[in-house]
């Protein structure tokens, strides 16, 4: 593969896998970039929609923070399985073993003519959002997944809050934890046993030491998070260099990078064989080359 089709590739948001070889790369890139022609097999006669415009405000966060413009994603509109809270998702699936790995939007019926939702939910910001996921959709990298994917919204208070929830589980967890604590108080509240009121009182400790335990946790990270991008900052002396590297990082480098010297780190980013740094190398420590995302 030359090295202008890798930088085209990268910036259309479709970007190697820490472990992944060159050849499932460029079938991965050619099933996804022909996806669209995909849509009516998949999803039947759901409805479909791909249009510039409707990805132009989305893009222009993604270009800017993430050097990704990811025109080919499909999009269907639909409430299936969504919950009435659920504004959409992005599904990262596989057909088959033998099937690289795709991605496409499934948002809300609403949003196809109005871009705010239940007046919560605005319709650039998921889009956004869940591009940030796709762009990643071959790392396997949790930690720090959701603080990237929540830079794209123009809230201090969500991009530093939003990512306290790692997965879906965590998500499911929490929310048990608080019907077990609920249905105990109503379970005092209809038999009265007092021999129990002591233990209501411990149990309703567990849901805060969950969230405090998820806030210290989170607070660790962005505190990691920060440390890293400035060490890459100050090596690069280019925002949009440091933005491109630290999307593409692995979770183990952003905790390497965050502690390491510049010197460490150049020699890293110099040594390693794989053909995720080698694109990186290509568009963003190789300042005379590489094609920038545009929206």
């Amino acid at each position: 593969m030359d090295e202008h089709t890798l930088l085209q590739l990268n910036a259309q948001g479709i970007i190697p896998g820490p472990s992944e070889t060159e050849e499932d790369f460029l079938k991965r890139a050619d099933y996804c970039l022909n996806l669209n022609q995909k849509i009516p097999e998949l999803m039947g006669d759901e409805p479909s929609f791909q249009s510039d415009s409707f990805f132009q405000g989305p893009i222009q966060i993604t270009a800017n923070l993430f050097r990704i413009a990811p025109h080919w994603i499909p999009v269907y509109f639909s409430n299936y399985s969504l919950t009435p809270w659920h504004g959409g998702c992005a599904w990262i699936f596989q057909l088959s073993e033998d099937t690289p790995t795709a991605a496409m939007f499934q948002l809300r019926r609403t949003f196809r003519d109005s871009k705010k939702y239940l007046g919560i939910y605005d319709r650039d910001e998921l889009i956004s959002h869940e591009m940030a996921h796709v762009g990643r959709m071959m790392f396997e990298e949790p930690k720090f997944e959701e603080i990237l994917a929540y830079r794209t919204s123009d809230s201090r208070f969500r991009r530093w809050l939003g990512p306290i929830v790692q997965s879906s589980v965590e998500s499911m967890l929490f929310v048990l934890i608080l019907l077990m604590t609920f249905f105990f108080d109503l379970f005092l509240l209809f038999m009265q046993p007092e021999e129990f009121l002591k233990y209501s009182l411990w149990l309703k400790t567990i849901p805060l030491a969950v969230v405090g335990f998820a806030l210290i946790r989170l607070w660790m990270r962005h505190r990691i998070f920060s440390q890293c991008w400035h060490r890459l900052d100050s090596l690069l002396k280019k925002e949009e260099f440091t933005n491109g590297i630290i999307y593409r990082l692995t979770d183990q480098e952003i905790y390497q990078f965050a502690k390491w010297n510049n010197f460490q780190i150049s020699t890293y980013i110099e040594n390693e064989p794989s053909l995720r740094w080698k694109l990186i190398r290509k568009a963003y420590t190789d300042q005379r080359s590489g094609i920038n995302a545009a929206p």
